[in-house]
């Protein structure tokens, strides 16, 4: 099922390369050229490179042994990144964006310069490093791969890298990354946890490109759609508020019920129907099964007297503020779709 939906999420992105290629060509504004610089520069490998040897040495300074391995892991996860990027990039041959002035190309080996453009290299070299400080420090994570992501689009606003280069350059920058901190025995199950928790963040940015690039494929009304969205939305949130307050009035923290994960699942879905795509309704809709079955449901825990409980993996004000943001979302779709 994961495979599927990868596949059909570069399917339906390439239909976007040429479509956001036209889009990144009208873009003259400096703020915009300095934006794509700074990603371009944070990228680079030299920068990379530095930041793992800065890393290290306040491992071996402050003798943290964390910080060292970071270092070190950061640095090797770079260099294998870079080895299977250019093994990729001459090996499929794709034209850079530079030099596709129309809707004929073709791909095949070439070790000329600027027929290298699948995958992005910087996206995967990016990735890599920010999944490997992702595991050394797991509370800076959103940032790390955050700033990963905004290297990723700056490839394409600069108009170095097609959308699909660039999910190319994550998708093998988060492998090689996860594969550079777990030992071989781990990896089946640590890419499989890493897909349920990633897959929903990958099929909203997909999303948000997909209603940006005009396209044809709209097949609801957008005031009808936002009105489904937001009953889903509503009443997802609302049950999962509603059984996070009842379980909490059992104990306390460690000793709660974890309320069922089908209401997130219909918030999801219901964000996914404002957009009144049938193509990211679907991807949602696998991705939301992935998640699902990816992630244990109820997290066992042994107190004192040997029972088992329960514990609730959010406080209510996170799934709050989780449907908050999810809502303000819906909103943004509709005033994108309606422009």
């Amino acid at each position: 099922m994961s495979t599927g939906l990868f596949l059909g999420l570069f399917y339906y992105l390439s239909q976007l390369d040429m479509p956001t290629l036209q889009i990144v060509r009208t873009f003259t504004h400096p703020v915009i050229d300095h934006i794509g610089n700074a990603g371009n520069r944070l990228g680079d490998g030299l920068i990379l490179v530095l930041i793992s040897l800065g890393i290290g040495a306040v491992g071996f300074a402050l003798s943290r042994p964390s910080w060292k391995s970071a270092g070190l892991h950061t640095l090797l996860a770079h260099g294998v990144a870079g080895l299977f990027t250019q093994t990729l990039k001459h090996t499929i041959g794709r034209p850079r964006p530079r030099l596709m002035h129309g809707q004929d190309w073709k791909m095949a080996p070439s070790v000329e310069s600027g027929f290298d453009s699948f995958p992005s290299g910087h996206t995967t070299a990016s990735f890599a490093v920010a999944t490997v400080l992702a595991h050394y420090f797991p509370k800076g994570k959103m940032v790390w791969f955050g700033l990963a992501a905004f290297i990723g689009i700056c490839r394409v606003i600069k108009g170095s890298h097609f959308p699909t280069d660039v999910l190319g350059g994550l998708l093998l920058g988060i492998v090689t990354g996860l594969a550079i901190v777990h030992r071989p025995h781990k990896w089946k199950d640590v890419l499989l946890q890493t897909l349920a928790h990633g897959l929903p963040w990958l099929v909203t940015a997909f999303g948000l490109v997909w209603i940006l690039v005009p396209h044809p494929g709209i097949e609801l009304e957008p005031s009808l759609s936002l009105f489904l969205g937001m009953i889903a939305i509503v009443v997802g949130l609302g049950l999962r508020l509603w059984w996070i307050r009842e379980l909490s009035k059992g104990g306390t923290s460690s000793q709660r019920l974890s309320p069922p994960q089908w209401p997130r699942l219909l918030v999801g879905l219901g964000l996914a129907t404002t957009t009144g795509s049938a193509v990211i309704l679907g991807a949602s809709l696998l991705a939301g099964i992935v998640w699902w079955t990816g992630n244990p449901l109820y997290h066992s825990h042994q107190d004192s007297v040997g029972s088992d409980h329960w514990l609730c993996p959010n406080p209510i004000w996170a799934e709050a503020a989780l449907g908050v943001a999810m809502v303000l979302m819906a909103l943004l779709t509709f005033a994108i779709r309606s422009v």
